[in-house]
């Protein structure tokens, strides 16, 4: 059992992906509204499995737990006290809060190398991480609010955000980092998965704690690899593009890829979306070289 428990694919991949799966089905049935908590759920369960919970020595991998763990739901309270009455100026101010939020968790994640740095090479190093942070929050949490029906796009960009962050991460020699974007992307899989079981009604989002829950600790472990692996700055870009290739395909003007069946409009989103992603592999593949298995 213990060997089992041990095996990468288990950790990655198996145990996130079930107890995601059994956390959404009850989750939907009893707190629709909570379903965002499978996704934690599922990434706790992979954090057991790989590094524990503990949390000192306080490194930057369990900067990245605790963030994936805790800031989703502060970014939750955020966004529901920005639909609350009141001026549009405040509310503007609340919902860049996650960004900002995002940006400073990810310098504090990478301080302990940028403090060594002088001169401009200080932002040189941290001007990109925290850009690529608050693009990839805000970017997201727009499209987790949008008015129309979202449940393809949104559960598009969640996934191969995740796939993204795993694959460009473990090219980058950074196993654990991989390890735990994966399990974020099974995670989010299963959510998906019982989202397409339910009915149509059902499908019209994936909801905000989902949004924050899935994007939140794969942005940072990608930006955290830039600096503590061999991730190249160039990848940030790419990836930030995949929010933004699901907007396009939401208000695509032209509605020329709209099948009726779910499971196939969501693959064609998914393919869309990872259009990004694949230079992103190529360029990581460039600097750090193949995978040694």
């Amino acid at each position: 059992m213990q060997e089992l428990l041990t095996n990468p694919v288990i950790q990655a991949a198996v145990a996130p992906f079930v107890v995601a799966l059994v956390s959404a089905l009850l989750l939907r049935r009893f707190l629709p509204g909570g379903i965002g908590l499978a996704i934690i759920g599922g990434f706790l369960i992979a954090v057991l499995l790989t590094t524990g919970l503990t949390v000192q020595p306080l490194t930057a991998t369990r900067k990245i737990i605790l963030c994936g763990l805790l800031l989703p739901f502060v970014m939750l309270l955020l966004d529901f006290i920005a639909r609350m009455p009141q001026s549009t100026g405040l509310k503007r101010v609340l919902r860049a809060l996650p960004a900002l939020l995002l940006a400073v968790a990810a310098l504090w994640i990478i301080w302990p190398v940028v403090q060594r740095q002088e001169g401009l090479a200080i932002w040189w190093m941290a001007a990109p991480v925290m850009l690529y942070a608050a693009i990839i929050i805000h970017s997201t949490a727009a499209l987790g609010r949008v008015q129309k029906p979202a449940f393809g796009a949104q559960a598009a960009s969640a996934l191969i955000l995740a796939m993204g962050a795993g694959a460009t991460t473990l090219i980058a020699a950074s196993a654990l980092y991989s390890q735990l974007a994966f399990a974020v992307s099974a995670a989010t899989g299963a959510v998906i998965v019982v989202g397409l079981l339910g009915g149509m009604e059902k499908l019209a989002k994936l909801g905000m704690l989902t949004v924050y829950a899935a994007a939140v600790p794969v942005t940072l472990f990608v930006a955290a690899a830039t600096v503590y692996a061999q991730l190249p700055v160039l990848v940030l870009v790419c990836l930030a593009l995949v929010p933004l290739f699901a907007w396009l395909l939401l208000f695509n003007p032209l509605k020329l890829i709209q099948p009726k069946q779910r499971w196939l409009a969501l693959i064609i989103a998914s393919l869309w979306v990872s259009i990004p992603v694949l230079p992103a592999v190529w360029l990581t593949w460039r600097v750090a070289g193949p995978v040694s298995f």
